[in-house]
């Protein structure tokens, strides 16, 4: 009996252990990916919400905000967007989101977005990078061209700016649980991977060049698309 005991117990743990480890691999995978890709509700939504006005490159990869003049309000106690004499909000500083490819030339196929601030008083402040592992390749395909999503568009007649931003978390190593430093690519065949439009999806599904919807990725793979209204335009 404890024969039978030892060997069903040396047939199933490992089976428990390695599901185990898949999930948590996958969710850990996701998890980062997720908060990589959630930068734009976390440093993008108040800035575009109070924006007197916006200007975007033509390859939508730069976003610049242009804020309110602020003056103290000591009433409020609290600095506050300032008017003109007219009565209307007055330009202030500004603020750019740009997205570099391949920031540390290590020969990535994705990038960073930095964040940079212009003081309405002149000069310029350091650039800081706020998220990376960011693939606009991967971004969802358009419904027009077909081409992927820019990072950055703006409805001139809407005032809305969308934000669309596919990050990739590298799975973690089931032997050492650190992340393997490698681009999101498929596990099978070691082709980089590409979002291809189907039928059932005309935003499009990430697959292997060579696979096809077989590919395994080496990382957890999300895509966020928001939506900010300018308030102040």
């Amino acid at each position: 009996m404890v024969m039978i005991i030892g060997g069903l117990l040396l047939s199933v743990l490992p089976g428990y252990y390695l599901t185990y480890v898949r999930i948590w691999q996958r969710e850990t995978g996701r998890m980062g990916a997720v908060q990589r890709a959630d930068f734009a509700i976390d440093r993008l939504q108040k800035e575009i919400r109070n924006a007197r006005s916006v200007a975007l490159s033509s390859d939508g990869a730069s976003l610049t905000i242009t804020l309110p003049a602020r003056a103290y309000d000591y009433s409020l106690g609290r600095f506050v967007n300032a008017l003109g004499a007219d009565g209307t909000l007055q330009p202030g500083d500004q603020v750019q989101y740009h997205f570099l490819q391949d920031p540390d030339d290590t020969g990535s196929a994705g990038g960073a977005v930095s964040r940079q601030v212009f003081p309405a008083a002149g000069g310029e402040n350091e650039a800081h990078v706020i998220t990376n592992r960011i693939y606009p390749q991967l971004n969802p395909r358009g419904s027009g061209t077909g081409d992927p999503a820019p990072i950055f568009a703006y409805d001139d007649t809407l005032h809305i700016i969308t934000i669309t931003a596919t990050a990739a978390e590298p799975l973690p190593s089931s032997g050492t649980f650190i992340p393997t430093r490698i681009e999101p690519k498929c596990k099978r065949c070691g082709s980089d991977l590409i979002r291809v439009p189907t039928e059932t999806n005309i935003a499009g599904e990430i697959q292997c060049p060579q696979c096809g919807d077989d590919a395994i990725p080496t990382a957890e793979i999300v895509t966020y698309q928001s939506r900010f209204m300018v308030r102040n335009r």
